[in-house]
């Protein structure tokens, strides 16, 4: 893997440079220096057919399967985390909002006591 971007502290020092070569000992460094978020070279990863139209909850499902080859990779092992923990957060605000649009619809007479009390009656 090639950094994307350059690896840069809270202050903007950078740390490693945009096209370095990220080897073990670069990435254990990352991690002692509590570096959590790198942009990487490459293609965006397949996600196997859980496109838009499927929901966030499959997609927690598939994750193991896509990161079946990466076991022994800490890094990716960390990668897959945090997938995993953005789709959970997806999945709850999807959820959340067809429970609430549920109850929007199941509440009794809205549409009729709207139109009547705009015209005056």
């Amino acid at each position: 893997m090639k950094l994307a971007r350059a690896v840069t502290r809270e202050n903007g020092m950078t740390i490693m440079a945009e096209g370095m070569e990220l080897t073990e000992s670069l990435i254990s460094r990352l991690e002692n220096m509590k570096v959590d978020r790198i942009t990487v070279q490459g293609n965006p990863v397949d996600m196997g057919g859980a496109g838009a139209g499927t929901v966030y909850a499959e997609r927690i499902k598939r994750l193991d399967h896509l990161f079946r080859r990466y076991g022994g990779d800490k890094w990716m092992m960390r990668v897959k985390d945090r997938m995993a923990q953005y789709f959970r957060i997806k999945a709850a605000a999807q959820e959340a909002r067809r429970k609430a649009m549920e109850a929007l619809d199941a509440e009794p007479g809205d549409g009729a006591n709207g139109a009547n009390g705009g015209n005056g009656q």
